[in-house]
């Protein structure tokens, strides 16, 4: 098992080597908040950009790049500022997938009555996931968060019951689902290297899950590392727990350069020769034939 993990843990080095580079942030949601400089900025653009990161990243792009773009530059003083409702911002939009046009209405007016009522002052939405003594639990903070947004959403939208769109857009408290979207939100606010911003400094790296995206779900399956077919919120934790053996502070590290074997690579999740052969993580995956790389014996 040490010499797996040793392994895993060198092709991991090299596979950051390799995507360690500004040009690989287009490839992922994080060229959002990467435009701005302002706290304040990074962390609303992370939100709304963490909160529509499903579906393919062209299209997650061709939704928020004229969102972002609208709101000039500062996305937080646009919302904060704003008197009106956004029925007229929204007035050409469709919609995104689940979302309506007004579920769309609904997020963003909710989002500026919150930094309406904030004092200007970062970070504005840590304190959503924190217990009464201030700490991150890992069986109730995310909770929180979803409920604390539920419950303001519900307050804008003047009814009891919210839209599809909208409670898949934050998710339901009580699922076990891995809320990979509102982790990928942690990774981003909580880590303080690369490609991340640390902007929370009450929660620590190695407390929060992983971001369980289909990427990683693949990946972690093909690398020995999880077998499971359901995937929930206690395996996030736990894949956290396998990559603490690996990094015990920074065990997200690995997150943005596993994600770009399968959005650039187009890892299939098996042996696929062009793809494998050139592949960082070769030695250390499953679905390459033995005779190939050297490690597992079936």
């Amino acid at each position: 098992m040490l010499d797996e993990v040793s392994i895993l843990k060198t092709k991991l080095h090299q596979l950051i080597n390799k995507y360690k580079h500004i040009s690989f942030l287009e490839t992922d949601p994080i060229c959002f908040p990467k435009r701005y400089n302002d706290p304040l900025d990074i962390e609303i653009v992370s939100l709304i950009s963490c909160l529509f990161a499903y579906g393919n990243v062209k299209n997650i792009q061709n939704f928020l790049n004229p969102i972002f773009q609208s709101m000039g530059e500062s996305p937080f003083e646009f919302l904060r500022n704003r008197k009106t409702s956004f029925s007229n911002f929204f007035k050409n939009t469709k919609g995104y997938r689940f979302q309506t046009k007004e579920d769309l209405v609904v997020f963003f007016d909710t989002l500026q009555r919150i930094l309406g009522e904030k004092n200007k002052s970062s970070p504005v939405f840590e304190s959503f996931f924190l217990d009464p003594n201030g700490n991150f639990d890992q069986s109730t903070s995310i909770q929180n968060f979803q409920k604390l947004f539920e419950t303001e959403l519900l307050t804008t939208a003047k009814t009891k019951v919210l839209s599809y769109g909208l409670q898949f857009l934050i998710g339901k408290s009580k699922s076990k689902s891995p809320k990979k979207r509102i982790s990928l939100f942690l990774r981003w606010m909580v880590r303080k290297h690369y490609p991340d911003f640390g902007l929370y400094h009450k929660i620590k790296p190695n407390e929060i899950p992983y971001p369980m995206d289909v990427h990683i779900q693949k990946l972690i399956k093909i690398l020995g590392i999880h077998h499971k077919k359901q995937i929930q919120l206690d395996d996030a934790y736990e894949l956290t727990e396998f990559f603490k053996k690996i990094n015990s502070a920074d065990p997200l590290l690995y997150d943005f350069y596993l994600t770009r074997v399968g959005i650039i690579n187009r890892c299939k999740g098996r042996f696929e020769e062009k793809i494998c052969n050139t592949c960082e993580l070769n030695e250390a995956c499953l679905v390459v034939p033995r005779g190939i790389e050297p490690r597992l014996q079936g």
